[in-house]
C-alpha cells in the first residue's frame, strides 16, 4: 500500500460522480457477499478483508463518494468488516472529495474504538492518519505529541508476527514523522531531531524486510518530507544530509523493475524540487535553475496539482513575475476541486498577496488583498457552523453542562483569536505594502538620479578620452594611415598614436591591463608621455625606457601595465625601427606569403619593473608594403560559443584583403569581427592601426 503523499498536494481532490440508487447499493452488497461465502478459516478472513477494502477503494479513486459510503454500511452490516475499518474507508473517501473534517471525524472513531488485536492494522492506520491531520491540516502540534508520542510507547511493547511487520513499520514512520514535524514546528529542533532518525531506522528496516517498489515509494516520500521540514526551517546543512538519504533511496526506486513510470516522473518531479529548493538557500542560482527546468520537463509539472510548488519555488528563486503567473492555474485547480475556504488555508491568499506585491503588480495585489478578506469572511463563516455542529453533537449525546460551557468558551476565544490574527494580517499587508512601495519609489528615484549621474560622467570621461586619440591622420606625400579604436566598455585601456617629427613618423598601439576608468587613466597618462618622448626624436627602445620608467616603481600602487608596440618609420627612405613591450606582433604586408607576423624581441610590458632595458629591431625598407598594427580584442574577439577569431584567420583575411587605403583595411577587419561575434558582446578594447609608404 502506497501512504506517503504531500500534505499541501490537492491530488486527493477530484470530481464528484453522479449518486448511486439504493438499488444498485444493495446489489454491490450482495455480490461481495457472494464472492466471499465459504470463509472458513483465518487466511480466508483476512482475504475477506482485503476484498472489501480494494472494492471500497476503488469507488474512492474514481471518486464515487455516495458508493463508497453505501458500500461500507452494506459491508459493515453483513459483518464482513469491523466498525475500526469501515471508519477507515469512509475517511478515505471523504478525503477524496476534500471533505477534511468528516475525514477527521471517522479518523478519529478509528482509533478511539477498541482493535480485535494488538496489530490491528485498521486500527493503527486511523491512528497515524489521524495524527497527520492534526499535523498538516489543523496545525494542531501539541495535539499530536500528545497522542503520537504515547502511541509510540505502546507499539515498543507489542510483539507481532511477521505477517503484520511491514504494516507496523509503517504507521511507526507516519507517527515519527508527524512527531518530527510538531517538533519542528514548535522549534524544538533536538527533539525533531531524534525523532526524524527514529523514523529513518524505521524506514530502513522496512527496506530490509520488503524491497518492493511501494516500500521504497513511502521510504522515499517519507525521507522526501524530512528533508523539506529542514528546507521550510531554513536549516540547509541538516536538509543537505537528508537530500542525499533521499537520493539514495530515490536511486533504489528508480531502478526497481516494478515501478511504474507514471510514478517515476511524480517522484522525480518531487526530489528535483527539493533539489532546487536547496541551491536556493545555499545561494546556487544556476543549480537551482537547473533542477527547477528538470521539473517543469516532467509530465507532473502539467497537472494542477503541482502548481502550488512551482510557485513556492519561483518565489524562493525570487522570479516573482512568473510566480504571479503561475496564480491563475493554481486559482483554476482550487476552483475545480471545490476548495472550501478554512482558517486553515488562509496562506493561500497570503502566497499569492505576496507573489503580485513583489513582482510590482499593484493592482492585482490589491485586488488578491480584497479577495483574502473575502476568503477570511467565508472561512469564519464556515468555521461558525462547523462549531454550532460539534455544540449540537455534545447536545446530543447529553455530556455535563460544564463540558458545554467549557466548550462554548475555548471555540469563541479560538474563533476571536483567528479573527483577530487575520484581521491584522491583512491590515499589516496593505501597511507594509504602502511603505515599501513608498520606500521603492524613493530608492528607485534616488538610483536613477545615480545611474544618470554616473552615465553621464562616463560619456564625459569617454569623449575626453576619444579626444586623446587622434581623429584626423598626416596628409604626408606617399603616406596612406589610418587607425580606429573602440572601447568595449563606456571607457577603455587601449590606445594609438602618432607623431610626426621633420621626416620621421612616430607611431604606437597599446593596451593597458584592466578596463574601464583605472585603464582609461593608466591609458591617458602613457598617451601623454608618448607624445612627449616622441617630440624629443628619441629611437623607439629609448621612449620605451624612459616610459617604463616614469610608469613603473612605488607610485604604481595598483601594478598596472601596458603593452606597446612603437614605431618610428623614415618617411623617405621606408626605413623602419621598432620596440615592441609585449605587444601582439604586427602584421607585415607582401613577401612570399602576402602578409607574415612580425618575428619580433621578447620585451616585457611597460610598467612591471623599474629597471628593464628595451631592445629596439630595424627593417631596413617597408616601403610598398602595408604594416598592420592591433590590439588582442581583434584576435581574441568571442562568439557567443566563446570561440575566438584567432591569429590564422586574421592572417588570412589581411592575405586576401586588397590594399586599396589603409582605412579599407582597418574597416574590412572590423566587419570580420563584427561578422565573427554575432551579437556576442564584446569581451575586449578593439583597436587598429595600418600604414603604407610608397
Amino acid at each position: 500500500m502506497i501512504l506517503f503523499c504531500s500534505a499541501l498536494d490537492f491530488s486527493y481532490l477530484c470530481k464528484r460522480k453522479p449518486k448511486t440508487n439504493t438499488m444498485r447499493k444493495i446489489l454491490y452488497a450482495l455480490t461481495a457477499l457472494l464472492m466471499v461465502a465459504g470463509c472458513q478459516n483465518r487466511q480466508q478472513a483476512v482475504n475477506t478483508c482485503k476484498y472489501v477494502d480494494s472494492v471500497v477503494e476503488k469507488a474512492c479513486i474514481v471518486p464515487d463518494l455516495d458508493r463508497a459510503l453505501a458500500l461500507t454500511d452494506s459491508f459493515l452490516d453483513l459483518g464482513m468488516m469491523t466498525e475500526i475499518q469501515a471508519a477507515k474507508l469512509r475517511a478515505e473517501a471523504y478525503l477524496q472529495v476534500n471533505k477534511m473534517d468528516e475525514a477527521e471525524e471517522q479518523f478519529n472513531l478509528g482509533a478511539n474504538a477498541t482493535p480485535r488485536t494488538a496489530v490491528d492494522s485498521f486500527y493503527w492506520f486511523c491512528c497515524s492518519c489521524l495524527q497527520i491531520q492534526y499535523e498538516t491540516v489543523r496545525r494542531d502540534q501539541d495535539a499530536v505529541l500528545r497522542k503520537a508520542l504515547p502511541l509510540l510507547e505502546i507499539m515498543k511493547d507489542i510483539t507481532y508476527d511477521k505477517e503484520y511487520e511491514n504494516e507496523m513499520l509503517m504507521q511507526k514512520i507516519m507517527l515519527y514523522l508527524s512527531v518530527g514535524n510538531s517538533q519542528i514546528s514548535l522549534e524544538r529542533i533536538a527533539e525533531a531531531a531524534k525523532s526524524y532518525e527514529q523514523c529513518y531506522d524505521a524506514v530502513k528496516e522496512l527496506i530490509g524486510i520488503e524491497y518492493s517498489f511501494g516500500a521504497l515509494y513511502n521510504a522515499t516520500m517519507c525521507v522526501h518530507n524530512i528533508a523539506n521540514a529542514y528546507l521550510d526551517l531554513g536549516s540547509f546543512d541538516e536538509a543537505d544530509v537528508w537530500m542525499q538519504r533521499t537520493d539514495s533511496l530515490f536511486n533504489m526506486y528508480m531502478g526497481h523493475p516494478n515501478t511504474p513510470d507514471s510514478y517515476k516522473d511524480v517522484v522525480k518531479a518531487y526530489v528535483d524540487y527539493d533539489h532546487a529548493m536547496l541551491a536556493c538557500g545555499q545561494g546556487k542560482t544556476a543549480e537551482a535553475d537547473r533542477y527547477y527546468r528538470e521539473v517543469l520537463k516532467s509530465n507532473y509539472a502539467k497537472s494542477e496539482e503541482i502548481q502550488y510548488r512551482i510557485v513556492n519555488l519561483l518565489m524562493h528563486m525570487g522570479r516573482y513575475a512568473e510566480a504571479a503567473d503561475r496564480h491563475e492555474a493554481f486559482d483554476n485547480m482550487i476552483a475545480k476541486y471545490h476548495v472550501e475556504p478554512t482558517i486553515d488555508m488562509i496562506y493561500l491568499v497570503k502566497y499569492k498577496f505576496e507573489a503580485y506585491y513583489k513582482a510590482g503588480r499593484r493592482d492585482s495585489a490589491l485586488a488578491a488583498a480584497a479577495a483574502a478578506l473575502e476568503f477570511v469572511d467565508s472561512a469564519i463563516v464556515r468555521q461558525k457552523r462547523s462549531e454550532a455542529a460539534k455544540l449540537a453533537t455534545i447536545y446530543e449525546t447529553k455530556l455535563k453542562d460544564e463540558e458545554i460551557a467549557q466548550q462554548q468558551i475555548t471555540l469563541n476565544r479560538q474563533r476571536s483569536l483567528a479573527l483577530v490574527v487575520v484581521l491584522v494580517l491583512i491590515t499589516a499587508f496593505f501597511i507594509v505594502y504602502t511603505l515599501f512601495r513608498r520606500r521603492a519609489a524613493r530608492r528607485m528615484a534616488l538610483m536613477k538620479a545615480r545611474q544618470e549621474r554616473i552615465e553621464s560622467e562616463l560619456r564625459i570621461a569617454r569623449n575626453i578620452q576619444m579626444s586623446m586619440v587622434p581623429s584626423t591622420f598626416p596628409e604626408y606625400e606617399g603616406l596612406d594611415l589610418y587607425a580606429q579604436m573602440t572601447p568595449a566598455k563606456e571607457v577603455g585601456g587601449d590606445l594609438y598614436g602618432y607623431v610626426v617629427h621633420g621626416s620621421r613618423l612616430y607611431f604606437t598601439v597599446g593596451d593597458v591591463s584592466g578596463k574601464g576608468v583605472p585603464a582609461s587613466l593608466f591609458m591617458a597618462q602613457a598617451t601623454r608621455l608618448f607624445r612627449t618622448l616622441a617630440n624629443q626624436g628619441l629611437m623607439p627602445a629609448e621612449i620605451c625606457n624612459s616610459m617604463n620608467a616614469e610608469l613603473s616603481g612605488d607610485d604604481n600602487t595598483n601594478g598596472m601595465f601596458v603593452t606597446m608596440f612603437i614605431g618610428m618609420l623614415d618617411l623617405e627612405n621606408g626605413h623602419l625601427a621598432y620596440c615592441n613591450a609585449g605587444h601582439n606582433p604586427p602584421v607585415l604586408g607582401g613577401g612570399d606569403n602576402q602578409g607574415d607576423f612580425l618575428e619580433m624581441i621578447p620585451n616585457a610590458p611597460i610598467g612591471l619593473w623599474p629597471e628593464m632595458d628595451y631592445e629596439g629591431e630595424e627593417i631596413a625598407s617597408i616601403k610598398g608594403r602595408a604594416l598592420f598594427v592591433y590590439t588582442d580584442g581583434l584576435n581574441e574577439a568571442e562568439d557567443l560559443g566563446q570561440r575566438q577569431f584567432g591569429d590564422e584567420r586574421l592572417l588570412d583575411v589581411l592575405r586576401h584583403t586588397h590594399f586599396d587605403s589603409a582605412q579599407q583595411v582597418v574597416e574590412t577587419l572590423h566587419a570580420k569581427v563584427e561578422e565573427h561575434r554575432n551579437g556576442a558582446e564584446p569581451n575586449d578594447d578593439l583597436t587598429m592601426l595600418c600604414l603604407r609608404v610608397s
